[in-house]
């Protein structure tokens, strides 16, 4: 490794680890043929690191924080803010061995414009992508995004079973709001009892529009006393919500914890036939 003492300082443009011309135009091929943000940053980090020593990289973007690449901690931490045609990208904590020079600066700054194109096109794929897995009426996640988050962690519990309950949620008599007053009020009930569901759970937890008035919450590390609890807290948000009380909104809910080995399909429906044992033994 170099010592800082024995480094290079002069301008980009006099020192020879400038990109060339051709070697800038492949690299911007590399990564334009990336719409994935892991796959983008893999990509970079493995161009960038044929020029510098990185230990740990880190990209962060409004809520998102994305470990590019893990390794220790030092010292030597330095951020730079990411922009492409005037719009934020966010920024890249770069942790090396050693501090940076100036023409590794210089260098890293190359790099970083070849990389904001490729970037501002996966953010953007990003957000459409989500887009699409999200209900249009209450912007809660849709079913397509239930059964993939579901089946990830139903693989991830297999191999640490930390802990995963599905509850399944139904607003009772829900039918005779929309015959009493119309669908654009019922649609106004599912809007709010969206908002406090998502409200109701844990930020490791993750909700769900099924269909209808029926809703899901995925619970990870979670237990009985997890799920009780979130049922009760939606109970307490339901009867202070003006809308809701005042239509006398109650739901019904049902709660299965994964065994190992059980499929998707096996789980969901526990958890749906539990909701449905809930709800007749309240009209009962």
């Amino acid at each position: 490794m170099r010592t800082q003492k024995n480094r290079q300082t002069e301008p980009l443009s006099a020192c020879p680890r400038a990109l060339s011309a051709k070697l800038r135009l492949i690299t911007l091929q590399k990564l334009h043929a990336h719409l994935e943000l892991d796959s983008l940053f893999k990509m970079f980090t493995q161009e960038l690191e044929k020029q510098i020593d990185i230990t740990r990289l880190i990209w962060e973007d409004k809520d998102i924080s994305h470990i590019v690449k893990r390794g220790d901690a030092s010292i030597y931490r330095q951020t730079f803010h990411l922009t492409y045609t005037n719009a934020s990208l966010g920024t890249l904590q770069y942790t090396t061995p050693y501090q940076l020079d100036v023409e590794e600066i210089n260098l890293i700054h190359s790099y970083h414009q070849l990389l904001a194109g490729p970037l501002f096109n996966a953010i953007e794929y990003r957000r459409v992508k989500d887009l699409s897995f999200l209900d249009a009426l209450t912007k809660l996640n849709n079913r397509s995004r239930f059964e993939q988050d579901l089946q990830h962690a139903i693989c991830i519990n297999e191999r640490k079973n930390n802990g995963l309950i599905l509850m399944i949620f139904d607003i009772d008599h829900f039918k005779a709001i929309n015959d009493r007053f119309g669908h654009l009020y019922g649609d106004q009930v599912l809007c709010q009892f969206s908002t406090l569901l998502n409200d109701a759970i844990r930020t490791s937890d993750r909700c769900y529009r099924l269909g209808g008035d029926e809703f899901a919450v995925i619970l990870s590390l979670a237990s009985q006393r997890s799920a009780q609890c979130l049922n009760q807290r939606l109970k307490q948000l339901i009867i202070k919500d003006p809308l809701l009380h005042s239509n006398k909104i109650t739901s019904s809910a049902g709660c299965a914890f994964y065994r190992p080995g059980e499929t998707l399909q096996s789980l969901f429906e526990r958890a749906d036939k539990g909701m449905y044992r809930n709800k007749n033994a309240r009209r009962g």
